[in-house]
Parts: structure tokens; sequence; C-alpha cells
């Protein structure tokens, strides 16, 4: 049976994995830092990133290859994961293990970020690890689990930022309910996570730049559990301000959802200090995300997902034949949706660089302006050596701001150009501009970009000729002919 499991998980995680799109300009950055070799300033590119390090030194060993061998590198630690959960849920019993590993290996949350060039499917591998270690620690105070303890939580800090709540409040609980750990054993944990302090504060202090473009709203912790235990995931980036959003979705968010908590209800017993470990790190995000320091995204709170998966389980079994029920309907919904245009394998990198890349190599213009991303954002995808590029960006914007035309201003007569938009910041026409230019409301990037935008097609329209409109995913790219 557990093979069964193991080898549903796998397919799931392979399904359409080699995705048209490309990357996008996260899973860019990741595979930009691992890629930079240790001679030409490795360190100093992950010094200058809003995470934890230890992801760019693993991802490292793939990063001289395709786009699939990249995504590859998530499915590992996605596909290790249903094995390390079958284990936490064994602790209790063969049988809370084999639904902990079945749920692990259909859930969509983890399939979609099973294919995704990012850190999340290794952090949720260490936090599977670090309740199993958990677990066992407060069974027994051996070496071996203290050890596996230590690594676990010092892996999960070292690689996302936001892992350090986890791990504190994990820490305090472990202590608590084992109040004869020796000092000795407190301290050097202590100290090896206290080592990761500067890291942390360096990123905090980049994280308000970085994540500008989202606010803080109830329906966050909502999608929180549907992102968790549905087929449909809608907080990967921002999510909307309204729950059902989206009446096809309904039933698909709802009954697996309501399913889960159930089991969670049923399963919170006797485990009231993981639930507790839970909300607490999720009011501190909260409290984050309301304070404007990070956006509030469901895989930003991934640590906690063991936790909710056990307790699942651990309500499962306790319902006997209802708790049966519950969990095949369960199973089945993850499992029908991949018959589904929605499911997440399927889901479009609508910001993917090869979109750009392609249209680049089909129109071959003179010159290329692009707009947000900087050129070599896209060099993976296309040859831009003989062709002299030119860009507007988050760098330098505010050189443009008030005259975007200025971009042109080296384009002879009869050259043409390619001008790339990214429509997801550069949404906003002249009227909505005029009206709420001066609006704290409204992220300045997106009204900058969209100033810009407007701007460079009005000069387009009036002084380029053979005018060539591609809007494919999130990109808007122009190819024009100076008159």
């Amino acid at each position: 049976m557990f093979f069964i499991i193991l080898f549903i998980g796998l397919l799931l995680r392979l399904s359409f994995i080699n995705k048209p799109e490309g990357l996008w300009n996260d899973e860019y950055v990741s595979w930009f830092v691992a890629q930079t070799p240790f001679q030409e300033g490795f360190l100093q590119e992950i010094i200058k990133q809003c995470h934890m390090p230890l992801y760019y030194f693993y991802l490292k060993i793939f990063a001289n290859n395709s786009d699939l061998i990249l995504r590859l590198s998530s499915v590992l630690p996605s596909f290790l994961s249903i094995l390390v959960m079958y284990l936490v849920g064994k602790e209790f019993s063969k049988k809370t293990g084999l639904i902990a590993a079945s749920i692990t290996s259909v859930l969509s949350f983890l399939i979609y970020y099973a294919q995704e060039v990012r850190f999340y499917s290794l952090v949720f591998l260490f936090s599977t690890l670090s309740l199993l270690f958990t677990i066992k620690l407060l069974k027994n105070n051996s070496t071996a689990n203290k050890i596996g303890y230590i690594l676990s939580n010092l892996l999960i800090v070292l690689t996302h930022h936001l892992g350090i709540i986890y791990v504190l409040f994990n820490m305090l609980y472990l202590i608590y309910k084992k109040k004869e750990l020796s000092k000795k054993f407190i301290i050097t944990f202590s100290l090896i996570i206290l080592t990761t302090i500067p890291l942390g504060i360096n990123i905090l202090k980049m994280l308000p730049s970085s994540q500008w473009w989202g606010h803080f709203t109830y329906t966050n912790i909502l999608f929180l559990l549907s992102d968790y235990f549905s087929p449909i995931l809608t907080n990967n980036i921002n999510a909307p301000t309204v729950f059902f959003y989206n009446k096809d979705f309904i039933i698909w968010q709802t009954i697996p959802t309501l399913i889960a908590i159930t089991g969670i209800l049923y399963g919170i017993k006797n485990f009231k200090g993981f639930t507790t470990i839970a909300l607490l790190t999720i009011i501190s995000l909260s409290i984050l995300a309301y304070s404007g320091k990070i956006v509030f995204i469901t895989k930003y709170s991934i640590e906690i997902l063991p936790i909710l998966i056990l307790l699942t389980t651990i309500g499962f079994t306790r319902l006997k034949k209802i708790g049966l029920t519950l969990f095949i309907i369960f199973i089945s919904f993850h499992l029908m949706a991949f018959f589904t245009p929605h499911y997440v394998t399927k889901i479009r990198r609508t910001e993917g660089h090869r979109i750009v890349g392609e249209i680049l190599n089909r129109r071959s213009p003179d010159k290329v302006i692009f707009t947000y991303y900087e050129p070599d954002r896209f060099y993976r995808y296309v040859n831009l050596n003989n062709k002299e590029t030119y860009y507007i960006s988050k760098i330098n914007r505010f050189d443009y701001i008030e005259n975007p035309n200025a971009i042109l201003k080296d384009i002879n007569k009869n050259e043409t150009i390619s001008i790339v938009f990214l429509d997801s910041v550069s949404f906003f026409d002249d009227n909505f501009v005029k009206l709420n230019k001066n609006n704290p409301k409204i992220p300045e990037m997106f009204m900058t970009f969209s100033i810009i935008k407007n701007s460079l097609i009005k000069k387009l329209n009036n002084e380029y000729t053979n005018y060539k409109i591609d809007k494919i995913g999130s990109w808007t790219v122009i190819t024009a002919k100076k008159k």
C-alpha cells in the first residue's frame, strides 16, 4: 500500500512538469544565484537576496541544466516528504502513517511547489523532519533524537527567513514539555539558532521594499486553509478580497477544506501543544503582514503544514468509520481535480520569461526596450548579444517617470524596436492614473509603470509604423518601426 502511495505522489509531481512558459522571475533569481560561479560572486549574490542561503547551495547542484532538471530539484524533497510524513504518523500507528503519507502524497499545494524552482519543497521536507524529531524527543531523550531535532530546525532557519518563528515556538513547547532536557542541550540549540539572527535581521530590513504589492485582509486566513487542503490554490501571490471569488471553485474550495478542518478539530485533543505552535506562527505572520513587513502568502507558513496534516490524520483515525469516509472523500477530491483544467500542475506561469524570448526571437527587432525587468532576465531564452538593449526597471524608474519617452532617444529612422511590458505591474489606464496619482493605498510601482507604459504606447502610435502587438500571459510586447 505504501508503495502505491509513493507512486501516486511521484506521478502527480511529475505531471505536466515541463512548463512551456519557462522560469518566472522568482525562479529566475533562484537559478541566477545558484549558477553564479564561486569565484565570480556566488556568495555576494546570496547576500543580496531576501532569503536565507542554504537553498542556493542545494540548487547549485542542478543549476547548469535545463528547466526540467531545475524543477526536478524541487520534486525530490517533495517526494521524500511523503516518506517522512509516513514515519511521523507511524509514531502513533501504521494506519496513521499511511493516512498521513496519503494526504501528503495528493495535496495540491505541495504538488504545485514540487514543480517550482524555489525553496518551499525543501522547507517542507525539513519541517516534516522537525516534527518527526520533536515527537521522538518527547518520547525519548536519546542523543540521536537530539541531533535530529537540532539539525532539522537549523536547516529550516537556514532555508526560510520566516522559519525562525516556527522554530522558536517549537523550541519553547519542547522545553515546556520536557523540563528534564539538559541545560547543555538547550544552550547548544539556542546558540546554533542565534547564529542565524544577523542574516535574519538583514533580510527583515529588505522585506518591506521587496514586498510592496499586497495588503493584509481577513481572506488571507481563509485562503490559508483552502490553499493547504483544497485542490484550488489562490493565495500564491496575493489573495482576492472576496473568498468565493469564482463560483466554479466553490465546491472544490469548501468541501475538502471543511473535511480537513473536521479532522483537525477532532485531532487537537492531546495535541494542544502542536496546535499552539501552528496558531502562534500564524498570528505572528499576520502581525508582520498587517504592519506591512511581509505579504501574507500561504507558502510563507509552510512550516506548520506537517502539524496540520498530522492533526487531520489523527482526527480521521479517531472518527473511525466516519473518519475513513471523510478521508476517502478528501483524497478523491484531490485525485479527481487532476482531470480538470484548473489542476495545479496545469496552471500556466503567465510571467514565464520564455514567452518574451519566443516573441523576440520571432519578431527579431533591431533594438529592445524592457520595462520593469532588466534584459538579463531573458538571456536564458533569447540571444540579445547582437542587439542594443535599454531598460526602465525598478532600479532606475525615477529617472524616467517625468519623461518616459526619453528611453526612445537613441532609436533611429527605419529601425525596428520591441518594447516589453509586464502587464501585471502596469495595468492602470490614463483616467485611473489621473484620479489616483496621489492615492497612498495604490502601490507606487503599479502607478509608475502604468504611467511609463501608457506614455510609450502613445509615442509609438504617433511616431512609429508597422505596429505589431503580442499579448501573451502577463506580457505585452509591441514591435514597431520608426518613421
